[in-house]
């Protein structure tokens, strides 16, 4: 009897000049606090650039208001065949006082929709927040799957949770490279990290998750990481059993 795929996702999380505008506001983008704009000018071709050369289809959340301001490069990633998700709106908590979370929600997926030519099927949350009612907006506006959750190593059904027909895909703290590069790790001491929590995972079958950032302070973008991710992906490609996915292939094979 055959062992089942160990499917690996690989997630970006594209967050841009929304970072800075959100949290200091239009003066934001110089200086010290002008990493956003080095996922467009350089981050993003350098980390999508290397998915594609490995033949691996990522699934990118992207917020409305990064689609808005660079609707041709969302509609091309879409093009190049990288699934499209909804991250929010501009980083907003969804369970910040004064929030409209539906309204945020159904203009992101308005806009996204519009953009890509093709409605969102899967939903992250900035920082991870939600609130009781959040699955249940998404369910509504035909969302089949979430991926802000960390509880668990496999895929889940969310219908008792609120979010009918939903599947939530889990992702991990450790195998997100803001978590470690935001304490300044080197890339050395972080592939390290990963390849360990990965050869682990990979022997349990586990779903595995590996969520990138496209920025230069605490993303993949920089040339050096970048190098070293690309020794990942070669060796993780090399595992026995390994199935890319895309977030909503793996929803799809659970609601299967």
């Amino acid at each position: 009897m055959s062992k089942p795929i160990v499917p690996v996702v690989v997630t970006v999380n594209l967050q841009g000049k929304t970072v800075e505008l959100t949290q200091l506001g239009e003066d934001a983008l110089f200086g010290r606090a002008s990493y956003g704009k080095y996922a467009y000018a350089v981050g993003c071709e350098r980390l999508f650039g290397l998915l594609d050369r490995h033949g691996i289809k990522s699934t990118v959340f992207v917020p409305g208001a990064e689609a808005e301001a660079n609707p041709a490069y969302i509609a091309a990633l879409g093009g190049r065949g990288h699934e499209i998700a909804a991250h929010g709106w501009a980083m907003e908590e969804m369970d910040a006082a004064g929030i409209d979370e539906r309204a945020l929600l159904e203009r992101t997926h308005a806009t996204l929709s519009r953009i890509v030519g093709r409605a969102p099927r899967g939903f992250r949350a900035p920082h991870g927040r939600f609130t009781e009612r959040t699955l249940g907006h998404l369910a509504d506006l035909g969302y089949r799957y979430d991926s802000s959750f960390q509880d668990d190593d496999h895929p889940y059904r969310l219908d008792v949770d609120g979010g009918r027909d939903m599947v939530e895909v889990p992702h991990a703290e450790i195998l997100i490279d803001a978590t470690l590069y935001a304490q300044r790790q080197t890339h050395a001491r972080v592939m390290k990290m990963w390849r360990e929590e990965i050869e682990a995972m990979h022997r349990e079958r586990c779903l595995i998750t590996l969520t990138l950032h496209p920025r230069s302070d605490y993303g993949s973008a920089r040339a050096s990481r970048i190098a070293a991710l690309d020794d990942l992906l070669s060796w993780l490609r090399g595992l026995d059993g390994v199935a890319f996915l895309t977030c909503e292939e793996v929803a799809q094979r659970l609601g299967a």
